[in-house]
């Protein structure tokens, strides 16, 4: 039987075991010495009785089993006449290089939500709506193993301005983005889009 790859126009193919986009293949793994239910000193345990199974940090006494999960973030593309709307990071990690206007979703809160608070709160705009664009693993975050939802913004009011951890924002050529990205998956986000866009 023949197999029939489909095309989906704009967006990549992503294939299992490939590399992460950026090389980096290690995250920094957080380390929890203890139970933040009942206190009590954690022991590495299999998570399931099956042979191969992930060991994982487990409390004893309670059973919580410590699990490290991706952090979900939201990013902005806020597009004008060409340009791209960034940030330059007023606080470490990465301070003083730009980046889209991003931040770590709260939890129980839906994505477009995140993203307007986290838009608002560095560049005062604010969003209606915006279109999904790209899911991109952050591997070069110190603080975490992050997973980027990437949005194009196309409804918004405002004039922007820094606020929060932004000491300054500015529009960039879509096509000629700073060299001094924090982020690589911010810089791939921005390709992504010349290339949804056609530019």
């Amino acid at each position: 039987m023949a197999h029939i790859e489909p095309s989906i126009p704009g967006r990549e193919r992503q294939r299992v075991g490939e590399p992460h986009a950026d090389g980096t293949v290690a995250f920094h793994v957080p380390e929890y010495h203890f139970c933040p239910r009942c206190g009590t000193r954690l022991v590495p345990r299999p998570e399931h009785e099956a042979e191969g199974g992930a060991i994982r940090p487990t409390c004893p006494k309670c059973g919580f089993v410590a699990y490290y999960n991706p952090v979900p973030a939201v990013g902005a593309v806020i597009l004008l006449d060409g340009q791209v709307l960034l940030v330059r990071r007023a606080y470490a990690p990465k301070k003083d290089q730009w980046s889209l206007p991003a931040g770590f979703m709260e939890y129980g809160e839906r994505q477009m939500d995140a993203l307007a608070r986290e838009v608002r709160e560095e560049t005062a705009l604010v969003i209606h709506s915006g279109y999904l664009l790209s899911v991109e693993d952050a591997s070069d975050d110190p603080r975490a193993h992050a997973l980027l939802i990437a949005f194009l913004v196309d409804d918004w009011e405002g004039a922007p301005r820094p606020g929060d951890d932004a000491s300054e924002v500015r529009w960039w050529p879509l096509d000629r983005p700073p060299a001094d990205m924090a982020w690589r998956n911010h810089a791939r986000v921005l390709a992504r889009t010349r290339e949804v866009l056609g530019g």
